[in-house]
């Protein structure tokens, strides 16, 4: 399951990678609301690994960030998840607390669905956005990056 996981980390880090560049290239165009949805996708990403580490996040789940820091950010949040994979069994358990103040628990394996999940879900948006201002999404499908 681990090596599972590492692929679809590896797999949303290229889409991502390749969704930063179309931003930044049409950074100018872009409707703002593209630019609050994938920061968003990134501080998700930053709390959640926070949260298995049992740390604060720097970055709040809302907050907005310009193209040019979505690269540096979005490497930060795959290496810690990387490391997170290579240290940690994934039926670990990790209790947190939610935005909200709730408290929760979930394994690993879930959390790590869940942030893979999030992020294609999010791209998504983006791409609807993007092609909504006029411009032309890139596909950043699973299966694309296996041919």
């Amino acid at each position: 399951m681990k090596i599972a996981i590492n692929d679809l980390l590896e797999y949303i880090q290229k889409s991502n990678n390749a969704t930063i560049d179309l931003l930044v290239e049409n950074k100018a165009n872009l409707p703002q609301k593209a630019i609050e949805i994938y920061s968003h996708m990134i501080n998700a990403h930053h709390v959640w690994n926070a949260r298995i580490l049992g740390k604060k996040p720097f970055f709040k789940v809302w907050q907005t960030h310009s193209v040019e820091v979505f690269a540096e950010m979005n490497e930060e949040n795959y290496l810690i998840s990387k490391k997170i994979l290579d240290n940690n069994e994934l039926d670990k358990m990790i209790s947190y607390q939610n935005t909200k103040g709730e408290a929760y628990q979930n394994t690993i394996k879930d959390i790590m669905f869940h942030i893979i999940n999030h992020s294609s879900y999010h791209r998504g948006q983006v791409m609807m956005l993007v092609r909504n201002a006029g411009l032309e999404p890139i596909p950043t499908d699973y299966i694309l990056t296996k041919r």
